[in-house]
């Protein structure tokens, strides 16, 4: 009883009595087992036999180790090669049949168009921006495919199937140490209204990543590499020239898989659009400085300065690094890179889709969670509270809230709302593409 009435409060009656009936008093147990026992250490054993033995996957599913390498530091040392296991996946045009064979794909929206508002009072009518399949991306997109020379001999409609990835490194409890980093799909040619259903089953576990500590230029590495088996072989030549698939109608059409976006957090925009967390250029999306963030720069400024990768110079960063012994934070690799904080890792979206006229940093889009809810209103709100507490008897406004922190907005979650109306212009609105659908 004194052990239940010390320490956390947390220890109901009852949760005492099962430790003595089911644990204390049980046969089997053993005081000597108990010798050098540690919570954190068995709690970590826990998670490294769950990884190894207990988890099936379907058939669908492969497994693979991950080569990474390992640069040296020396002109005389080669780099050394690390493999890093437990990279389960999906291949993305198995993905993409089974959606389209699945009985939810009688609501897909094949082909784009503009949803019109007319006032029924004096008959103006108004663009509407609600859906991705109804964007101007989509439409854009579609513009594209019909420019593209049709494949020798086939006469098939060309439809697009609008992938939204989203992916979240998550914990799997408050207590110990068992991480999961999983990667979801979704088809944007299906309503936002299905697709964000709990029960919808429209949500496509593609893969997930190993969830392993490493050092940042080593993480950014793994993440690409595994990207670079998502965007295989046989995806690429999809995207390029499609597949026949037989959609719920029974009509063929030759079915071309397009990004459109994929939704993160800030700092994996940082890894997906492999730059550094935070540098002196932190926007995934454009190259304005960070000293300019609390400064009301209109959307032209943004767009003049819009980021463009640069293959050929990150190659021969690598090259210094890996074959010269140049560090990789060293002053010849940043002079190598550029200004833009990028980082000396190929990005995996621009090495293989690059080509083909993909632009990695236009898909990162704006997380409403993240980048508001969670962030620039709760930076807002403080500032409210500060200008309370400057009108007169504004101490007794704000008692009870104790909030003493400063409105700042030399942050990236500010300077990203300048980015919401463009986004909703691109991609429709934001509850289409937000990381609550997920979490």
């Amino acid at each position: 009883m004194t052990w239940m009435n010390s320490g956390s409060h947390q220890k109901s009656e009852a949760e005492v009595s099962r430790l003595v009936k089911d644990v204390i008093q049980a046969e089997d147990f053993n005081l000597k087992d108990l010798d050098g026992f540690s919570v954190r250490k068995n709690l970590r054993a826990l998670g490294n036999n769950g990884r190894k033995g207990t988890v099936t996957f379907p058939d669908d599913w492969l497994e693979m180790d991950i080569t990474i390498e390992i640069p040296t530091w020396s002109k005389e040392d080669s780099s050394r090669s690390f493999s890093i296991p437990g990279f389960h996946y999906r291949p993305l045009v198995a993905v993409i049949r089974v959606a389209f064979a699945d009985i939810q794909a009688g609501a897909f929206h094949l082909l784009p168009f503009q949803r019109i508002w007319k006032d029924p009072l004096d008959d103006h009518q108004e663009r509407v921006f609600d859906e991705l399949y109804s964007s101007d991306s989509w439409l854009e997109a579609q513009d594209n495919l019909h420019r593209q020379p049709r494949e020798p001999g086939c006469s098939l409609e060309r439809v697009i199937a609008g992938l939204m990835f989203f992916s979240d490194a998550t914990h799997l409890a408050t207590f110990g140490t068992a991480k999961v980093w999983p990667l979801y799909l979704y088809f944007g040619n299906l309503t936002k209204y299905a697709r964000s259903a709990p029960k919808s089953g429209a949500c496509h576990i593609v893969g997930f990543f190993p969830s392993v500590a490493l050092h940042a230029h080593c993480r950014r590495e793994l993440f690409h590499a595994c990207w670079k088996h998502l965007l295989d072989a046989e995806f690429v030549h999809a995207y390029r020239h499609g597949i026949v698939l037989q959609c719920p109608d029974g009509v063929y059409r030759r079915v071309f898989p397009r990004i459109f976006t994929y939704s993160a957090d800030y700092p994996e925009k940082a890894l997906i659009a492999t730059i550094k967390d935070m540098g002196s250029c932190p926007c995934p999306r454009c190259l304005l400085p960070k000293a300019s963030f609390g400064l009301f720069r209109g959307l032209q400024d943004r767009l003049a300065n819009l980021r463009a990768y640069c293959l050929e110079s990150v190659v021969m960063a690598r090259s210094f690094i890996f074959s010269g012994g140049n560090t990789i934070n060293g002053s010849k690799v940043q002079v190598t890179l550029g200004e833009g904080s990028w980082v000396p890792t190929v990005n995996a979206f621009a090495e293989k889709l690059g080509p083909l006229g993909f632009d990695v940093f236009r898909m990162l889009v704006i997380d409403f969670m993240h980048e508001c809810e969670l962030g620039t209103w709760k930076a807002l709100f403080t500032h409210l509270v500060c200008l309370l507490y400057a009108l007169p008897g504004g101490d007794h406004l704000v008692a009870a809230l104790d909030n003493s922190k400063k409105f700042n907005m030399n942050t990236y979650k500010f300077h990203a709302m300048a980015d919401y109306a463009h986004l909703i212009w691109l991609f429709g609105t934001t509850d289409s593409f937000t990381l609550q659908i997920v979490s």
